[in-house]
């Protein structure tokens, strides 16, 4: 479970901002928490104006991830280069940081990292927390040291570190018990989705795969009925391509042979099953393919699963426009479902619906987040509900849209064009 992700010097953001899970000192809403060492927060939206930097929050999770996975390749690593803060240029050559905070196996760990312009990593650290906060390692360029006592295992692995490889990595690589538990966790238990429509291919694909998993199946058709779809049994099938056109695909040079096999098999998609009606009275099912659907309801069949496998595995999810083509009472209904069925999964979106902010609410105020960029300097800030001191009462819509918060579009008076 998340606690805290911290960073700075990325894209939009130049300070250093702290995405806190923890929760606030608010009474209610019990299915909105989980009950750990420290309270924290089962889903959290984050609003802004446009261009205010959302989705560079949801990358920075991204960047962090995409850097320890990639850190043993040096190849991969180039694909990831420096993102720093470009409004100014002192922090054109400064360090990026990132620092994550979480529980995996009822203890408390710190992992953090500053990364140079040229990859080099300069600072790297892991703390772990039963009662006393204890250091497992921690890096000074290419200075780094070990507790021989609760890290021992990575102790002859120091000369195998390059300058611009993370020592987690390493370790993990090398199968290092503790490190290969973390690194797992961080890479496998954070699930980022940066664009639900652009991003098809991975999306659907693992959409799709999820399907065959006859208990996510078979939960994603409960969480479907219960947001009032009829939908009555989903299949993932295979449907052949015209003889014509697999022809043509075959007879394309350009194309590699693993994937000409796989299209002449036939292409995957999903099919989904309603009541066929006669007369009012119910004859039989009749089958549609995904597709032929809206657009909505496409995205939350292939959303449905993940959510499942994000609740059934107790991972952790970060959404970039979950609103896009979902009406407001949809996405309240998904979020309220997921805060109940969850256990110890944790659901970060962003989003630019403000209607999820009107009564009958459904988030504490430590629930929604802002960002709001500087008008002159371009930079980014992240702040939350709860920094405000509002009574319970109080209409946050009305207050947000009248400017008391921020983080909504400032447009100057029309000017005469003449």
């Amino acid at each position: 479970m998340l606690i805290k992700f911290r960073f700075s010097n990325f894209l939009s953001f130049k300070d250093e901002v702290e995405f806190d899970i923890r929760a606030g000192n608010i009474k209610g809403f019990e299915n909105n928490l989980i009950k750990e060492k420290v309270d924290l927060l089962k889903s959290i939206a984050i609003l802004g104006a446009n261009g205010s930097g959302k989705s560079n929050l949801i990358k920075a999770i991204a960047k962090f991830q995409a850097i320890i996975r990639n850190s043993i390749n040096l190849e991969l690593q180039r694909q990831y280069p420096h993102e720093s803060f470009l409004l100014d240029k002192i922090y054109h050559n400064k360090n990026s940081f990132f620092e994550i905070e979480f529980i995996l196996d009822d203890l408390v760990y710190t992992y953090g990292f500053e990364i140079e312009k040229n990859g080099n990593i300069n600072k790297e650290y892991l703390y772990e927390q039963e009662i006393r906060k204890r250091v497992l390692f921690e890096r000074d360029n290419q200075n780094i040291k070990i507790n021989n006592r609760f890290f021992n295992e990575a102790k002859n692995l120091v000369q195998h570190t390059r300058e611009n490889s993370l020592f987690l990595s390493i370790t993990a690589q090398f199968n290092v018990k503790k490190s290969k538990k973390i690194y797992d966790y961080l890479i496998n238990n954070i699930v980022v989705f940066l664009d639900l429509d652009c991003n098809k291919t991975k999306f659907h694909a693992i959409g799709r795969a999820l399907l065959k998993d006859e208990y996510i199946k078979k939960e994603a058709l409960k969480f479907l009925k219960l947001l009032d779809f009829n939908i009555q049994d989903l299949e993932v099938k295979k449907e052949k391509l015209p003889t014509d056109i697999i022809e043509k695909i075959k007879n394309d040079s350009s194309l590699p042979e693993t994937l000409k096999k796989d299209i002449e098999d036939g292409l995957e998609d999903i099919f989904i099953q309603r009541y066929l009606f006669d007369d009012k009275k119910i004859k039989d099912f009749i089958s549609f393919p995904l597709n032929s659907e809206s657009e909505g309801t496409q995205k939350l069949v292939f959303l449905i699963p993940h959510l499942i496998d994000v609740i059934k595995n107790n991972k952790i999810v970060f959404i970039d426009e979950l609103d896009n083509s979902l009406h407001t009472i949809l996405i309240k209904k998904v979020i309220e479902l997921f805060q109940i069925f969850s256990k110890k999964s944790q659901l970060f979106f962003t989003t630019h619906d403000l209607c999820i902010l009107e009564k009958p609410y459904i988030f504490r105020r430590d629930q929604i987040y802002f960002l709001e960029k500087d008008r002159k300097f371009g930079n980014t800030k992240l702040y939350s509900l709860y920094d405000f001191k509002i009574r319970n009462d109080k209409d946050i819509l009305k207050n947000l849209l009248n400017g008391e918060f921020g983080a909504i579009p400032i447009i100057d008076d029309l000017m005469d064009l003449e």
